[in-house]
């Protein structure tokens, strides 16, 4: 049984809050000048705080756009502990997925930053930069977590195949779901991804 997160208290909602308006005041610049054109001091001018608070959340301003990818992170990576000690198959491994992409699509604007990044980084090279080198960083623990819930003692062939699965899944899955948004169409991004789990069975015939 679970144990039920306590609520924030009010220090660490307002912290939150200015992560999250940080994150979005980023988003915004960089859509509308390019992130090479934007500066640390722009974006902690046009979120009313110093570049020293900025510092405190964020290293680089790339970094303050990828929040909603590190929470979605964050999010997996609880997750897929509670998984260990009960071996995960591919579909509890899914599940977990769409369970983070669930909880994420309730919290305010999470689901919508993460819409934003994925649009941003096809013209934006700063950015899809920062994203790909993100992605690296979180591979091999990504790698190991995936071990862990599916009883492996070691990050083995097996292990490495269902992880690049998994992840090759969720990429295509925001992606479709980014470019149909783009064309206007109310898209639900759960959806989206159980759509390409089930295309991933299709095609590989499981």
């Amino acid at each position: 049984m679970t144990t039920p997160t306590p609520h924030p208290d009010l220090r660490e909602r307002r912290r939150l809050a200015t992560r999250a308006e940080i994150e979005q005041v980023a988003l915004d610049l960089f859509a509308r000048h390019g992130s090479e054109r934007t500066t640390v001091d722009d974006i902690a001018a046009a979120a009313g705080v110093s570049p020293r608070t900025f510092f405190r959340y964020f290293a680089t301003k790339e970094d303050a756009a990828l929040g909603a990818n590190r929470a979605f992170d964050a999010a997996l990576t609880e997750r897929l502990e509670e998984r260990v000690g009960s071996p995960a198959s591919l579909s509890d491994l899914e599940d977990c997925i769409a369970d983070v992409l669930t909880t994420l699509s309730a919290a305010a604007g999470a689901i919508e930053r993460m819409l934003r990044v994925r649009c941003l980084v096809i013209e934006d090279a700063g950015l899809r930069g920062a994203l790909l080198r993100l992605d690296a960083e979180q591979t091999a623990a990504f790698f190991a977590r995936v071990a862990a819930a599916t009883g492996a003692a070691t990050v083995d062939l097996r292990t490495r195949v269902l992880a690049e699965v998994l992840g090759a899944g969720l990429r295509a899955a925001l992606d479709d779901w980014a470019a149909r948004r783009e064309r206007g169409e109310d898209a639900d991004l759960v959806a989206t991804y159980r759509g390409t789990c089930r295309a991933l069975r299709d095609v590989t015939g499981g």
